[in-house]
């Protein structure tokens, strides 16, 4: 069957599509990148079988809300009431290698497949979702103005109308830049003591991240979460323990890793137009010390950086660098700094 007669399924079924959609086959990005590219009436499908596979991939991450989950299932077992047909198993391609959870594919395939189509009715739809497939950043508009940039293979869930005066929500996998629109009165700036009406939540993971109207990112990487704040305001709460809460301010880091439930939540001071770099696609500085350089890096991008020269560290640097190729943005690193750069996986040599 030839790509441009590709439906949701065969996008499904193709191995390399999957590989293509959890990033783990570089020249499978490159060329499903390219094919979408030229040929955007596929791009519906294969953003629907992108999200089907971020969904069984999800099945091993954190849980969503509980009402969140008891809501979503109940929308799907009443899209499935009048189907009295099962629905067929997709065509699989031949492999000498198969996917441990393909069973799993198809097993959900009908459920899955069914409510994301009717959640894509727009008389009926209860949430939306949003994906960025991997190697692209995507830009969404909320409900009430704000701005969301993706990161790539990033994906947010929110309710598809918010109604003026109810609470601000989305649900966050992975990375994200938020420009938050402020509908407090101007008099009310501290976030604590502002009504949930005029709050804007981000549920990220093991935290919620709590704002008015402000810019920050947030990172999240396997058990690890960090929130970066550039203006406002930010209150990040742990919802299974409402004494553990902390405010930031502009030019603050916090990082929370679930792998250690009962360590405090912790913040320190960072160069914050760093971590949102990857927005604009450059990474520009000036004077700045090759220690925070390293810091930034390792946070932003989960990398161990080991430096072989403490020298190196002390010098100062003028420049710019690439931030949405990692590879890219390391060799100039490198060059910049006349220094051999070694990768291997998230650990770098300098």
């Amino acid at each position: 069957m030839q790509y441009q007669h590709y439906s949701t399924e065969d996008f499904l079924a193709d191995e390399s599509f999957q590989a293509f959609a959890l990033g783990q086959d570089a020249v499978a990005g490159q060329h499903w990148r390219q094919w979408l590219a030229q040929h955007p009436p596929q791009e519906a499908a294969a953003r629907e079988a992108l999200a089907l596979l971020e969904l069984l991939r999800a099945a091993h991450s954190p849980a969503a809300p509980a009402a969140l989950k008891q809501q979503e299932t109940q929308k799907l077992r009443r899209s499935l009431a009048p189907a009295a047909r099962p629905a067929a198993a997709p065509r699989l391609r031949s492999s000498q290698r198969a996917w441990r959870w393909v069973g799993a594919l198809v097993a959900v395939l009908a459920l899955g497949l069914v409510g994301l189509r009717w959640w894509s009715r727009p008389a009926a739809s209860t949430y939306a979702r949003y994906a960025a497939l991997p190697g692209e950043q995507r830009r969404v508009q909320l409900p009430d103005g704000s701005q969301v940039v993706l990161n790539s293979g990033s994906a947010l869930t929110l309710a598809a109308t918010w109604p003026t005066g109810q609470a601000r929500e989305v649900w966050l996998r992975g990375s994200a830049y938020f420009d938050v629109r402020h509908l407090a009165p101007a008099e009310l700036k501290a976030v604590p003591q502002a009504p949930d009406s005029v709050k804007f939540t981000v549920h990220a993971g093991p935290l919620d991240v709590a704002v008015l109207g402000t810019q920050f990112t947030v990172l999240s990487r396997g058990t690890r979460t960090e929130v970066v704040l550039s203006s406002g305001q930010v209150e990040l709460r742990r919802p299974q323990s409402q004494a553990a809460r902390l405010l930031l301010q502009p030019g603050e880091l916090a990082e929370y890793d679930a792998a250690a439930p009962t360590a405090p939540l912790r913040k320190r001071p960072v160069a914050a137009r760093l971590y949102s770099a990857w927005v604009s696609g450059q990474l520009e500085f000036t004077d700045l010390p090759v220690a925070d350089l390293v810091v930034m890096l390792q946070d932003a991008y989960g990398l161990t950086i080991t430096v072989s020269d403490p020298r190196l560290l002390r010098q100062k640097l003028t420049g710019a660098l690439p931030t949405h190729d990692l590879d890219g943005l390391l060799a100039a690193f490198g060059k910049i700094l006349d220094a051999p750069v070694r990768r291997q996986g998230s650990h770098v040599w300098l």
